[in-house]
């Protein structure tokens, strides 16, 4: 500032009062440096760009009426998650009729037929469906070609070993703290 430095008590910004001011000059190496804090009721009030009449949202029914009218329903500019699940019905239609990627299903009226199961009110369990599929769609779809369970793929198969402390150096056995090491093969 051209005319000198401000005494803190003319500055825009919050301080201490009282005995804690005195102490606050005593033990600061600036003492006519502020907190920074503004005061709150000068602080861009109103704020720089704001309209100066306030909005009022209209209340217009049924859509301002919270019951029955989600956010995630009327907001389309964001892709939210939907439930779906599986039922065995669901699941043994899948496993006997097959997908969009590898049908299964006849064509025609006796795909239509087979479709009239699963579309039931019916219960159709998983058990019964996976004794009758073809053993090579147990074997190719559900589990892996031998029979073997479907492990998720991973890139990076790592192994890990805990390191005695002589190899990390870092923490004696008083600290009871694992360093591990990456096994490269």
């Amino acid at each position: 500032m051209s005319g000198g430095p401000v005494p803190v008590y003319k500055k825009y910004t919050t301080g201490s009062k009282g005995i804690w001011e005195l102490i606050r000059k005593t033990l600061t190496l600036v003492p006519n440096r502020s907190s920074g804090n503004p005061l709150v009721k000068y602080f861009r009030v109103p704020a720089p760009g704001s309209q100066p009449l306030v909005y009022k949202d209209t209340m217009t029914v049924p859509a301002g009426d919270i019951k029955g009218n989600q956010y995630s329903h009327r907001d389309h500019r964001r892709n939210y998650p939907q439930l779906s699940s599986f039922d065995q019905t669901k699941v043994s239609a899948l496993l006997s009729l097959g997908s969009a990627a590898s049908p299964r299903i006849s064509i025609g009226t006796k795909g239509q037929q087979e479709l009239e199961v699963y579309k039931g009110s019916e219960l159709v369990t998983l058990s019964s469906t996976l004794s009758k599929v073809d053993p090579k769609v147990v074997k190719g779809e559900l589990l892996g070609p031998n029979g073997e369970a479907v492990v998720a793929p991973n890139l990076n198969k790592l192994k890990w070993r805990i390191l005695e402390e002589s190899e990390s150096g870092m923490y004696s056995t008083d600290y009871p703290v694992r360093t591990f090491a990456h096994v490269r093969n």
